[in-house]
């Protein structure tokens, strides 16, 4: 059974219960749809993260990149496959940066701050940023910043952490760049 299956008749339920209209459920659906696939992605991840002993790790990189991303958007694969395989990649990257990279304290001050000033020009970085009002997108600001920061106050107060909350940080800012015409 397929996800977009799961998630109509997860809407037939509730509608039975909960009438809605037609755009409603619609939304509703998708919605179901976008929080199943994504689950499945990070529970797949985890998963290997588990097999291969590195689940507290694979934990601590998902949730930096993950609580981030929620506020900050970023950008988006044209298919959920290649969704799943950028986050196996973020994943990766981020597993073996730790084993290779050691960030001294001093450089977060300097990752901080260029962070900072991408998400002040460029977050929210999402496909429906034409439904958000400006008071929508200051907030995600906003928030982003703060995740930003609890992440960097994290990283800071617990350096065997450090390179895995700051490598998705990374990435995750990288994703948020204006993209060229061409793109």
């Amino acid at each position: 059974m397929d996800i977009s299956r799961i998630a109509v008749r997860f809407c037939n339920w509730m509608n039975k219960i909960n009438p809605k209209s037609q755009d409603e459920n619609k939304v509703i659906q998708y919605g179901m749809e976008l929080l199943l696939d994504n689950s499945i992605k990070l529970a797949i991840i985890l998963i290997i993260g588990l097999f291969i002993g590195k689940g507290f790790e694979t934990f601590i990189i998902l949730l930096s990149f993950c609580g981030f991303r929620l506020q900050a958007g970023g950008i988006h694969a044209k298919t959920g496959m290649g969704c799943g395989f950028s986050m196996l990649l973020l994943w990766a990257v981020s597993l073996l940066g730790d084993i290779f990279i050691h960030m001294h304290i001093s450089v977060l001050p300097l990752i901080f701050a260029v962070s900072i000033v991408v998400v002040w020009l460029c977050a929210p970085r999402t496909i429906n940023i034409e439904y958000f009002s400006p008071k929508d997108i200051l907030n995600k600001k906003i928030a982003s910043s703060v995740v930003l920061s609890i992440l960097m106050a994290v990283a800071s107060i617990f350096p065997s952490l450090r390179e895995l909350i700051m490598i998705p940080v990374i990435l995750e800012v990288m994703t948020l760049l204006p993209q060229n015409k061409n793109n």
